[in-house]
């Protein structure tokens, strides 16, 4: 996964708040997964007060494209500059992309292949426009 798919991904994880208050067990692992992605980037950006700044404002208002992009934008300067941080964020994304509760948020994330993924127990009429 290259930095900018990888910055992207890793940002709708911890933009997503995924599985907060989740109810079933594949809820919660999830959560531990994406809560390991949020974890990394906390002690990535402490470093530096303004890549703190981005990911807290991130975390304050997840809808925020403009946060969304300043973190991806800090994000991948570090993927690209550091091979062993992105090695080690590359394995929990992909821990994460693993379990089936978030897959279809991953895939969302890491493409635009005009596709769609339909997963779980789906039932009634599906529209497209």
């Amino acid at each position: 996964m290259d930095p900018a798919t990888l910055s992207a991904v890793a940002v709708a994880l911890v933009a997503s708040k995924f599985g907060e208050g989740a109810a079933s067990e594949a809820g919660r692992a999830a959560w531990v997964k994406v809560q390991d992605v949020a974890h990394a980037l906390r002690q990535r950006f402490a470093r530096s007060a303004t890549q703190s700044a981005a990911l807290g404002e991130l975390e304050a208002n997840p809808g925020d494209e403009g946060a969304r992009a300043a973190v991806a934008g800090h994000l991948r300067h570090e993927l690209e500059n550091d091979a062993e941080f992105a090695a080690t964020l590359r394995a929990l994304v992909t821990a994460a992309e693993r379990d089936p509760a978030t897959q279809t948020l991953i895939a969302h994330a890491s493409g635009d292949a005009r596709q769609v993924n339909i997963s779980g127990n789906n039932s009634g009429p599906i529209s497209f426009s």
